[in-house]
């Protein structure tokens, strides 16, 4: 059980993600010990790892910063073993689905919810056909 907001929020986002794949037909498989993703995918590109990431309070006016760390400290950079991205924002219901290599080193990103955005990570909006 989640013993704190932000894991309560991220067991919703991990919950939300598991629908989504499912609704695709894609087998979502949660870890069962610690790994550096949340999830092995089973999809018709074959078997992702995923990294779900969640966010719920704007950065900007109308961007949500995401934390790219690991962990409750958000210490330690994101795995390069990692194949995607599931960034939730929850509060307008939308998925950006990024490649782990377009993100690279970066600690934070913001993801702008504006549907006439110019931003750098606009293309990975709703964007499962990453998955095929």
């Amino acid at each position: 059980m989640p013993s704190s907001n932000s894991q309560r929020v991220g067991t919703i986002a991990e919950v939300e993600f598991v629908r989504e794949c499912l609704e695709r037909d894609f087998e979502p498989h949660p870890t069962t010990t610690p790994m550096p993703w949340d999830f092995l995918v089973s999809c018709p590109k074959g078997i992702l790892k995923i990294q779900v990431k969640c966010t719920t309070t704007p950065h900007k006016k109308s961007a949500y910063k995401v934390g790219m760390g690991s962990g409750c400290t958000n210490k330690a950079e994101m795995s390069r073993d990692i194949d995607l991205l599931a960034c939730y924002v929850m509060p307008v219901d939308l998925w950006w689905i990024i490649p782990r290599i377009v993100v690279g080193p970066c600690r934070t990103i913001n993801l702008f919810t504006s549907p006439i955005s110019k931003s750098r990570f606009k293309q990975y909006q709703n964007n499962w056909s990453l998955f095929y």
